[in-house]
């Protein structure tokens, strides 16, 4: 049976440090992989609903017969996983060769992630591809790039040099003197970033002091509009579950995958290995890097530019530049692929395949249900790293969930999370010093990003004296010209929420669908998962009930449990 999806994600990628700037770029990719049915070993509880979740190290019981879209349901067992690539590439993958102009058109797998020989895999996905020097320099890609970097510049002042505001007709002049002067470049293969074109700052990163690198502005667009162009290429090969540097996979996206995964398998979730390559930039092997870049890119001039970024300092990658945290990324992929083949994994209500393995740039968590299977997931994830001349730093432990995973910022303990100890003296130290008004709410707005995404209402109440709310708690909704109300989530049967306790937020009246007219249309939270979704009702009591709460002041939102009453031969929803 073969799998088949489409999805947009953005590729982003960019340091921090020094004012490198990110990119976006549109990247589809495709995922196909012969899906086999395994042994069950597990019957876990979620909500009322069983979930049977598989383990590694069992032969398939049976072959799933093809069919279009999700696998097929068969004698209600509901797990799946992805066959492992051979050695000759991904077994019994269906995914076509491309060129340089449709890679992109695919979801954000272009290999199986359990794929132990990722090179055999690139090659049969169509790497490397050639001939994408025209796409770097074209006009538009040159004008989108200078415009990104110039916008991101720290101050007025350095943006107005570049982009005069009072004098636009000579903005545009200098902006085209500038641009053609690297299109040149590029096109001649002449493009280069020199240790005399960068400047080094000591950058201190919370307990660490780093030294990284500021090339100068002309410099940083030429490695923006090189690497937007790669990105929109590599990055769809990489594991989902990697997000430093990619637009729509950042932080608080990861650490919300891990609470998600928590919710829906608790059970396997009950311990951790966290791991942190050593001086992991200082680290990275450059000959071994520039074989890497070339299993995915082969155009002999952008080879060049890559090769140059590369070998800007005498060891390791320069942290500043535009291109390195894409090359990172590049560099421990075959070490996820391996891992997505060993760790445990499960079934989303969704169809999609979870690993519980993640990995932000060299800081990595596994999860299992017991030490002993992770102590060896450890040793296999310290013999790939060896491979590449990686070293984890002594520091990485097993530990039980309910001692907290500190990771992406936050401690984690499986029912609630926390902001990282450091993080909540900063922004008491800042907020106690700070006499300017706008920049303390600078910094408010700053702590609220982080604090919204943990369960830290009393924290930040206690440094700010504001209240926080979330959106989801603020009962709005967009209201669009034919005033009809937008709700989110997916529509829901009615049947499917029957004996939950929920929280009415909203609801729309007198709709047309395909079962007739003058139905409702439900807005609710769900109370167990705290998601979002909606639901239909024809039902004249629950309608009459809905109008008038809406006449109650405060009426919304509002708990209820929906029960199935028999009237009538019958079957009516009615609140409780």
């Amino acid at each position: 049976m073969v799998l088949r999806s489409g999805n947009n994600s953005s590729a982003n990628s960019g340091l921090a440090y020094a004012n490198a700037n990110n990119a976006c770029s549109n990247s589809n990719t495709n995922y196909g992989a012969r899906l086999n049915l395994l042994r069950l070993n597990r019957v876990t509880l979620q909500g009322n609903e069983i979930v049977k979740v598989f383990r590694e190290g069992f032969e398939p019981l049976a072959t799933a017969t093809h069919c279009a879209g999700k696998p097929k349901n068969d004698n209600n067992l509901r797990m799946w996983s992805v066959a492992p690539a051979t050695s000759t590439g991904p077994e019994g993958s269906n995914i076509e060769t491309m060129d340089a102009e449709t890679a992109h058109n695919i979801k954000y797998d272009l290999i199986p992630q359990e794929c132990s020989n990722l090179p055999a895999a690139l090659r049969h996905a169509g790497f490397p591809i050639d001939n994408i020097l025209d796409e770097i320099v074209s006009d538009a890609n040159l004008s989108d790039g200078f415009d990104y970097v110039i916008s991101h510049l720290e101050t007025a002042q350095q943006r107005e040099k570049y982009y005069s505001k009072q004098d636009p007709a000579k903005g545009e002049r200098d902006k085209r003197q500038l641009l053609s002067r690297l299109k040149k470049e590029l096109v001649n293969g002449t493009f280069r970033i020199h240790p005399e074109n960068i400047r080094e700052m000591i950058v201190d990163d919370g307990p660490k002091t780093r030294i990284v690198q500021a090339p100068r502005v002309y410099h940083r667009i030429g490695c923006h509009v090189i690497m937007v162009v790669v990105e929109k290429y590599v990055n769809p090969t990489l594991i989902v579950n990697t997000a430093a540097s990619i637009q729509g996979r950042g932080m608080h996206w990861l650490f919300h995958r891990i609470v998600d995964d928590y919710n829906a398998v608790p059970g396997m979730m009950q311990y951790y290995c966290q791991n942190d390559i050593k001086s992991y930039y200082d680290s990275i092997n450059q000959e071994r890097m520039k074989a890497e870049i070339r299993l995915y890119i082969s155009d002999p001039i952008v080879l060049g530019f890559l090769d140059n970024f590369i070998t800007l300092l005498p060891a390791g990658l320069s942290k500043g530049l535009r291109s390195s945290q894409c090359f990172a990324n590049l560099y421990l992929s075959p070490v996820d692929h391996v891992m997505c083949c060993h760790v445990p994994k499960y079934i989303s209500a969704d169809g999609e395949v979870r690993y519980l393995y993640q990995r932000y740039m060299d800081d990595s968590a596994i999860w299992g249900d017991e030490k002993r299977p992770l102590w060896k997931l450890r040793d296999i994830y310290h013999a790939e790293a060896s491979k590449r001349e990686l070293t984890v730093k002594p520091t990485e432990a097993i530990r039980p969930i309910t001692e907290g995973l500190d990771y992406l910022g936050f401690v984690f303990y499986g029912t609630h999370a926390r902001l990282r100890k450091r993080t909540k003296q900063k922004a008491a130290r800042h907020l106690a010093k700070v006499k300017s008004r706008k920049r303390r709410q600078e910094l408010i707005g700053s702590f609220k990003g982080m604090a919204c995404h943990a369960d830290c209402k009393h924290l930040y109440f206690k440094l700010t004296r504001q209240y926080m709310k979330k959106f989801g708690e603020l009962g709005v909704c967009y209201k669009p010209d034919d005033g009809k109300k937008r709700f989110p989530g997916k529509v829901v049967p009615i049947r499917s929420i029957a004996n939950k306790l929920i929280e009415i937020h909203d609801y729309e009246s007198d709709l047309t669908t395909a079962h007739g007219e003058g139905c409702y249309l439900v807005s609710f939270r769900n109370k167990e998962d705290g998601t979002f979704n909606k639901f239909f009702t024809a039902s004249k009591e629950m309608q009459n009930i809905l109008d008038q709460i809406s006449d109650i002041e405060d009426g919304f939102p509002f708990e209820t449990t929906i029960i199935m009453d028999f009237y009538d031969n019958k079957t009516l929803p009615k609140f409780t």
